[in-house]
């Protein structure tokens, strides 16, 4: 078995591989047919491995022992599936995981007639993020979850004042009011792999906007 392989993160659990037991521990997503296999070094060893269970499988369902569970023809996938509710953003040299999807951050200014201001953060006019793929890691530059890949909005190429309104939680218009209270607090988590494992997600969002041709990178794929 591939040495980067002999234990993985479930749930925020470690299981190693050599535990004195005679089973032997892989990430699901590493071995199993019906997903995109996980193009790193290390799991090229595996290519076997994935075929014997992809053929198993398939005598299964041809015995009908097995039946695995398909979309209905016709039917339009979920837009959720690939949509973070709760979205990991970096900002700031920080990445956040976020209490609402990207397009759902409300602004938590108080507005004239004393209620929350119902703004989102990112709007048709203003600099958006792009999606990424990121080692799935708290800080850059930290050790990784092995074979886990996930989403990131990053922000990072915005201005150091788009990234500091972001920050604070506010709408363009109340981020140059700086008179105005907050009325509630900004809903940023600093991220946590472990603690926020079951938020991570090994994909892109497929809901996003095409970026204009020959638009600045920092206007990438909207959410």
């Amino acid at each position: 078995m591939p040495v980067d392989l002999r234990w993985h993160i479930s749930s925020g659990i470690a299981h190693p591989a050599g535990d004195g037991t005679p089973w032997c521990r892989l990430a699901h997503a590493v071995i199993c047919p019906a997903r995109e296999a996980v193009a790193l070094p290390s799991t090229s060893g595996l290519a076997g491995l994935r075929r014997e269970l992809a053929l198993r499988t398939r005598r299964l369902i041809d015995v009908g022992a097995f039946t695995p569970s398909v979309t209905p023809h016709g039917a339009a996938p979920s837009q959720d599936a690939c949509r973070p509710a709760r979205p990991i953003v970096q900002l700031l040299y920080v990445r956040y995981i976020a209490a609402h999807p990207v397009d759902k951050i409300q602004c938590v200014a108080q507005t004239r007639h004393r209620d929350r201001c119902t703004q989102t953060l990112l709007t048709p006019d203003s600099l958006a993020g792009i999606w990424r793929l990121v080692p799935a890691t708290a800080v850059k530059g930290q050790l990784a979850l092995p074979a886990q890949v996930m989403a990131l909005y990053d922000l990072a190429a915005l201005p150091y004042g788009e990234q500091l309104r972001w920050r604070m939680q506010r709408c363009s218009v109340h981020a140059a009011a700086p008179s105005a209270a907050d009325l509630a607090m900004a809903e940023w988590e600093p991220f946590d792999p472990l603690v926020h494992h079951a938020h991570i997600q090994c994909r892109l969002p497929t809901r996003g906007r095409r970026q204009p041709p020959g638009g600045p990178a920092h206007h990438g794929a909207r959410p």
